[in-house]
């Protein structure tokens, strides 16, 4: 093995998604866990038998790899902390943040000769806050955006990206300038979605009587308003240029929809439509490929991944090279299983 082994996974942030994480990586790898809030500190110790790191320095110390789990706009102070302290200590694990938004981080990324530094999004979570609302089987059949900043070493791809394989989860590398819209699209707009449909159904005259009528469709519709509303605000406000693009086209469909309710042939073509696109969304059962790369190739291999849309579901690390299992995107001339 010519990459350093994974043995510790340290935690900053043991709110509701670090507090989660730190439930699912402690069946597989040693955790480590640190929060100001010694409360919550303590809850996940005893909730999901990890170690608790009096300090964030006892925590660089000991790690090989560190996932920020705070808030995004403590993310960037974590970070350089973590570096200014990584100066100083014996060892350089690797950092990654887990925030929804990663342009505004990206605009002070720190040099690979400061930290290690690997940007990550798991997509998943649920509503809930603080760690006692932690629930690591969110983690579960999770993708998780690799987010291709620019300045990553093929060392720390291959560390930062055996914390979500060992879940059992897919890794998606994509690059920087495509993350944030994408993340407008299927997860941010969603929250506005539920937070409007919330506000309707709160506002109205017979809330009492929609309480008692309300089934599967309008809950799971509303179900992430829920969420604790800073949390959502971290994800609208840094993303807003893609965010207004994406809520218009919101408005232009409920427009249509409004405008041709007359209109039976219509509204039957318009739902096929939306019934195809959320088919789309569905799991795909895409066969495995396998490549072989050079560790000096990796980089190069991921962002190629990332245009042609592969899911990476398993490296092997050989004498010399790195074995990459994906799926989805197109094939290769070298593959080999």
């Amino acid at each position: 093995m010519f990459v350093e082994p994974l043995e510790r996974v340290g935690i900053v942030g043991l709110g509701h998604m670090g507090a989660s994480l730190a439930g699912a990586l402690a069946a597989h790898v040693s955790v480590i866990g640190y929060d100001l809030n010694t409360s919550s500190l303590e809850y996940v110790r005893r909730q999901f038998d990890v170690e608790a790191a009096p300090s964030l320095q006892e925590l660089v110390e000991v790690s090989d790899v560190i996932v920020i789990a705070s808030p995004t706009p403590s993310v960037r102070w974590i970070r350089d902390e973590i570096g200014r302290l990584t100066s100083v200590a014996s060892r350089r694990p690797v950092v990654c943040d887990i925030a929804s938004v990663k342009g505004e981080l990206a605009l002070d990324r720190p040099s690979s000769a400061t930290v290690r530094y690997v940007s990550l999004h798991p997509m998943t979570g649920r509503e809930g806050n603080g760690a006692k609302s932690a629930d690591p089987s969110i983690f579960a059949n999770a993708n998780w955006a690799l987010v291709l900043t620019g300045n990553e070493d093929p060392e720390s791809l291959v560390l930062a990206t055996r914390v979500p394989l060992m879940l059992g989860n897919g890794v998606v590398p994509i690059e920087l300038a495509d993350h944030d819209r994408a993340i407008a699209m299927v997860s941010t707009l969603p929250h506005v979605s539920a937070v409007a449909l919330g506000r309707i159904v709160g506002d109205d005259d017979s809330h009492a009587l929609l309480q008692l009528l309300a089934a599967g469709s309008i809950r799971d519709s509303v179900r992430v308003a829920r969420t604790e509303p800073t949390r959502i605000v971290e994800m609208l406000h840094p993303n807003r240029s893609h965010l207004k693009a994406v809520i218009d086209a919101l408005i232009s469909e409920l427009e249509a929809c409004r405008d041709h309710l007359d209109d039976e042939d219509w509204l039957l073509a318009w739902t096929r439509s939306g019934h195809f696109g959320a088919e789309g969304l569905l799991t795909r059962n895409d066969s495995k490929n396998t490549r072989r790369v050079l560790l000096d190739e990796l980089v190069v291999e991921f962002k190629r991944m990332a245009r042609r849309g592969s899911v990476i579901v398993e490296l092997t690390e050989l004498a010399d090279a790195i074995m990459v299992a994906s799926v989805g995107g197109e094939t290769s001339g070298d593959e080999l299983s």
